[in-house]
């Protein structure tokens, strides 16, 4: 996974929408860890209903007005939904405590439709960070804020509106994202969005629908603990104009190399004008992000169907399930499942790096790349009790500077095989399909990893090696077993007890 959202606080100031600006380096100037915690979730001592301020529940009436006006006072009660479902149409801002029980929100906002502004068919990139003029038209400035505000819709916005973080406290609630695969953006959509906050308390949050961006994103954040987080059957789609997704022209021209539509406003990145851009194509979803976080726990997440619409169905193609980025510090997986993604988990350390990860009992099947990847700044790690079934490339990867991690206890299964109908292909091409890869590129890190009790098994079509080592260092592999390669059990490493 690259760190997304790096244009969009720029993004927002060049049409004066700074409060909806993203989670790039840069948008927040300090995060929340430096204020003392509360040692309570956030619960006030009175309760009022969402229909107490004038909300109706019934899944049709826009209650978007009503949610302001209740919001407006989430520091005061705790809201009750009384189990309802509320119909709320663009971003619901709330910059206060917050406490909501009992509530189902639908986004019923319709995407800007952009076939006026998308008409060329934009060449293959393969610089992650280019955007190439394919000669689509200028959008008209007094356009640029409507587009803007259906790329960056979040359902559910929790920001503080002053430097002091703020507690979140949802239970038994769900939010629908709508039903436009095409709406939002990858970088500045969500469900639920969480910024600031120093105290994050989730039990039994539900999250579907479709767009780009993602389910659920915390940033900035510590003191988090969510309990059931259930995020499942999220779709995404090109926008409108772009090239509809055809399985046989994205394998042909490359699984990572595909050529999208992006916005970019003017001035952004050498932007020349304010238009939808040709770029490589990138995770355009993912089901749940935490960045920038410390003292997390993530008990029992169901993570199911994260996907993209190809013209012959749905696949997990660029769609993360749950990802954990930039500085954060005392992670905690535990009991995770997670089903159909492009990538099961994706540890993607940048800053200054991630300290002290555990994840325990984690369950990933149908990726179609790899089941968990860890890598840049990561250290202090250790994962146990880890179940793969299905992985296209690997079941398990290593990368870059990693130092002390232990992997203990994994059964990794049909690694190059990825569940799809009508049935089951092989959609990388043979040649670096491993149980378990390790790669660096100065044969010097990853450093200090330890694979014991590790059991690699498949089918020798499907996948070439056990483990393959392209560079790590102090790499020792305990009760290491594997059947079914198709080249070598263990290469790159001198030995396998």
């Amino acid at each position: 996974m690259t760190e997304r959202g790096r244009h969009g606080s720029a993004f927002a100031r060049a049409i004066g929408l700074i409060g909806l600006a993203c989670v790039g380096e840069g948008c927040r100037a300090e995060p929340a860890s430096q204020q003392t915690s509360q040692a309570r979730p956030f619960t006030p001592t009175q309760t009022r209903t969402l229909r107490s301020f004038g909300a109706i529940g019934d899944g049709r009436t826009d209650d978007t007005a009503a949610m302001v006006r209740a919001f407006a006072y989430s520091d005061r009660y705790c809201l009750d939904g009384e189990r309802r479902v509320y119909s709320v149409t663009g971003t619901l801002r709330v910059a206060r405590n917050f406490c909501l029980r009992n509530a189902s929100l639908i986004q019923a906002a319709a995407p800007v439709d952009t076939v006026h502004y998308i008409v060329r068919t934009c060449p293959p990139v393969q610089d992650p960070s280019a955007a190439i003029d394919c000669k689509d038209p200028a959008i008209p400035p007094a356009q640029v804020a409507r587009l803007w505000k259906s790329l960056a819709i979040r359902t559910l916005l929790i920001r503080p509106g002053t430097d002091r973080p703020i507690r979140v406290n949802l239970e038994r609630v769900k939010v629908d994202r709508g039903r436009y695969a095409e709406q939002g953006s990858r970088s500045d959509s969500a469900g639920i969005w969480v910024d600031g906050a120093d105290r994050v308390d989730f039990r039994d949050v539900e999250i579907t629908g479709d767009g780009k961006g993602y389910g659920l994103q915390i940033t900035n954040a510590r003191n988090v603990t969510l309990t059931n987080l259930w995020i499942h059957d999220l779709v995404w789609a090109p926008y409108r104009g772009d090239q509809p997704l055809s399985q046989a022209r994205v394998a042909a021209v490359g699984w990572n190399s595909v050529p999208i539509h992006e916005f970019r406003a003017r001035d952004q990145g050498g932007a020349k004008e304010a238009k939808f851009y040709g770029v490589r194509i990138q995770e355009q979803l993912t089901c749940a992000s935490l960045a920038n976080v410390s003292h997390v726990r993530i008990v029992r997440p169901r993570i199911e169907r994260c996907m993209a619409r190809f013209d012959t169905g749905d696949l997990p193609w660029q769609t993360d399930g749950l990802d954990i980025g930039r500085s954060s510090v005392d992670v905690t997986i535990l009991a995770a499942k997670i089903e159909s993604t492009w990538e099961g988990v994706d540890i993607a350390a940048g800053g200054e790096g991630i300290d002290q990860l555990r994840i325990d009992d984690l369950t990933v099947s149908n990726a179609f790349s790899f089941g968990l990847k860890m890598g840049y700044q990561l250290r202090n790690a250790s994962v146990s009790r880890l179940n793969i079934d299905g992985a296209g490339l690997a079941g398990v990867v290593v990368y870059g500077p990693v130092r002390d991690l232990r992997v203990i206890h994994a059964s990794i299964r049909n690694v190059g095989t990825v569940r799809a109908r009508p049935s089951s292909y092989s959609p990388w091409p043979r040649g670096n399909r491993a149980g378990v890869r390790i790669d660096g590129a100065d044969h010097s890190v990853p450093h200090s990893v330890v694979l014991d009790d590790i059991a690699v098994f498949g089918n020798p079509t499907s996948f070439e090696f056990g483990i393959l080592n392209t560079g790590g260092t102090d790499i020792r592999l305990i009760r290491f077993r594997a059947q079914g390669f198709g080249i070598e059990r263990s290469r790159g490493i001198d030995q396998a007890h």
